[in-house]
């Protein structure tokens, strides 16, 4: 009997993966160290992935053999790349005020738990129905090859964007900003690589679910409406970071405002395209992210630093 059924990967999955991050917690905890819980949460998305393709006893159709190879470069190179940065950072600031307190503490780890299981849905239910069902294709299907393309062609986008970054950053941030590479084209391409390869991942399957539907199935959305709040909408992470206040190191540089100014107007914030200083402000806005919330306002910047002076 096979140990991956179409019954048991969900449950099974988040089982494991809370249970290796509570005890990734507890060590943690006990050693009052931060340094190995992004590895461990990239660790753990390489540990699903992997499973879920070869716990199955059953044939392997090459949409989920090609999808599963897609999601092993990305979290590889995530694991590489947060190592690197950890590494050299030397530490995480995010756990200076928190990692002395249990409660608090142990927060962190569950969510990095909730963020890898949800992240790794699709790519379950992927190797679930397409090893499972008796009448899956040997051939991928012309639907299948466009959306594991742009699968591919976003894993490439987001390590690429991050090697250039990184490389701007050892040579010294040259310009004050990023605008080498793919970050010519986009302010954040880093951000779209993550976003819309999990939405190509759903996308893979969702011919099948209006065919079959499946509260396994549909329940892998949550894959790509999770990235997109977290990098979209959640404070201090993703753009609400890197946008809106965070945008003050800037325009408070008289050495490259007016540059960083045509910059941003002249470039998307999420996509990369070209001619983006022609397209109306409108259009930006309902279609291509440039929402109000990232937009720079002074005054609440000043606010928030004299907020911070009266605590």
């Amino acid at each position: 009997m096979s140990l991956f059924t179409a019954e048991t990967p969900f449950a099974s999955a988040a089982i494991f993966t809370f249970g290796l991050q509570f005890a990734g917690f507890v060590v943690a905890y006990a050693t009052q160290t931060e340094k190995f819980y992004d590895i461990l949460g990239s660790g753990n998305f390489l540990l699903l992935g992997i499973w879920s393709f070869f716990a199955s006893s059953s044939p392997y159709a090459p949409v989920s053999a090609v999808a599963t190879v897609l999601f092993v470069i990305s979290r590889l190179w995530l694991l590489l790349f947060l190592g690197w940065r950890a590494h050299s950072r030397k530490g995480d600031s995010r756990f200076d005020e928190v990692k002395d307190k249990a409660g608090m503490f142990l927060v962190y780890w569950m969510m990095q738990a909730l963020w890898v299981y949800f992240i790794t849905l699709p790519i379950i239910y992927i190797n679930t129905i397409f090893t499972l069902e008796d009448d899956v294709s040997s051939t991928l299907t012309a639907y299948q090859v466009v959306f594991l393309i742009f699968f591919g062609v976003c894993v490439v986008t987001e390590i690429l964007a991050d090697i250039q970054k990184s490389k701007w950053v050892s040579a010294g941030r040259k310009g004050g900003f990023c605008n080498e590479g793919l970050w010519k084209y986009s302010r954040h391409p880093n951000y779209f690589g993550e976003i819309f390869q999990w939405w190509s991942a759903f996308l893979l399957i969702l011919p099948i679910l209006f065919d079959k539907p499946s509260v396994y199935g549909w329940g892998s959305i949550l894959s790509p409406i999770f990235t997109c709040f977290i990098l979209l909408f959640a404070g201090g992470t993703g753009l609400t970071n890197a946008e809106g206040k965070g945008l003050k190191r800037y325009y408070d540089n008289e050495a490259i405002a007016e540059d960083y100014k045509s910059y941003r107007e002249n470039t998307s914030i999420l996509i990369p395209m070209v001619g983006y200083g022609y397209i109306p402000q409108i259009v930006k806005r309902v279609l291509l992210f440039e929402w109000e919330r990232y937009q720079y306002k002074p005054e609440m910047s000043q606010s928030s630093e004299e907020g911070k002076k009266e605590d």
